[in-house]
C-alpha cells in the first residue's frame, strides 16, 4: 500500500495453507479496513494516557474497522477470489476519528472505541463485501467505529472514570481493505492478516 507502513506479510506466504485441503479445520475470518502503523502510533499514545483504566487495550496490530463480521470457513482461497473482484468497486476514502467514548451502550459499556462522521464510502463498501461473500447484511445502522479496548460490563462501577467522551483528531485514508483470521485465546483474540486488497 503506498506510503503507508505496515507489518503486514505477503499474501502468498499467508494464503499458503488456503491451498491445501481443510476439511477438518474451519477458519473463523472477517473483512476489515487496516490501521497503518502511524496511526497505532498515535492511538497508543493516546491510551497511555489512560492506562489506569481496568481494561484489555487491543496491540496496535490487532485494530481494525470490521466491515464483515466473523464467520467459519473452510475455503479460505475462494473467499479470496471473491474478494479480489471487489476491489476495483470503491476509491480511496477518508476517515475521520473525532471522539474516544464507551461504547456501545453508554449505560452498559464493555468497550472503549473511537468513532467519527460515518463517509458514505463505508457503508457502501461494506454493502458490496457482504453480497460478493454472500454473507446476511447486519439489522443495525453501520456507523464509523474503532475498538480501542474491552472489558466486561459488571466491572463498570469500579471505574475510576465514569464519563469518557474525549475529543481526538486521527485522520486516515482507506486505500484497502483486508482479509482476517481470528485466533481465540485465554486472553482474548488475536487477528492475522490473510490477504490485502486495494481499493
Amino acid at each position: 500500500m503506498s506510503g503507508r507502513s505496515t507489518d503486514w506479510k505477503s499474501s502468498k506466504e499467508l494464503l499458503r495453507r488456503a491451498k491445501a485441503p481443510s476439511i477438518f479445520m474451519k477458519h473463523r475470518i472477517f473483512v476489515a479496513i487496516g490501521i497503518p502503523n502511524d496511526l497505532q502510533e498515535e492511538i497508543l499514545r493516546w491510551e497511555k494516557l489512560h492506562e489506569k483504566l481496568p481494561v484489555r487495550w487491543l496491540s496496535g496490530k490487532n485494530l481494525h474497522i470490521t466491515l464483515v463480521p466473523p464467520w467459519h470457513e473452510e475455503d479460505i482461497k475462494t473467499v479470496a477470489e471473491k474478494l479480489t473482484a471487489v476491489h476495483s468497486a470503491v476509491s480511496p476514502f477518508e476517515l475521520a476519528f473525532n471522539e474516544v467514548a464507551y461504547g456501545p451502550d453508554a449505560r452498559k459499556p464493555r468497550l472503549i472505541w473511537a468513532g467519527g462522521k460515518t463517509p458514505k464510502e463505508l457503508p457502501a463498501l461494506k454493502a458490496t463485501l457482504e453480497q460478493a461473500l454472500e454473507q446476511k447484511p447486519e439489522n443495525r445502522l453501520f456507523r464509523l467505529h474503532l475498538t480501542l479496548a474491552r472489558f466486561r460490563t459488571e466491572t463498570f462501577s469500579s471505574f475510576p472514570v465514569k464519563q469518557l467522551n474525549e475529543k481526538i483528531s486521527w485522520r486516515d485514508t482507506a486505500h484497502s481493505f483486508i482479509l482476517m483470521e481470528s485466533h481465540l485465546a485465554p486472553g482474548g483474540a488475536d487477528y492475522e492478516i490473510l490477504q490485502e486488497f486495494a481499493l
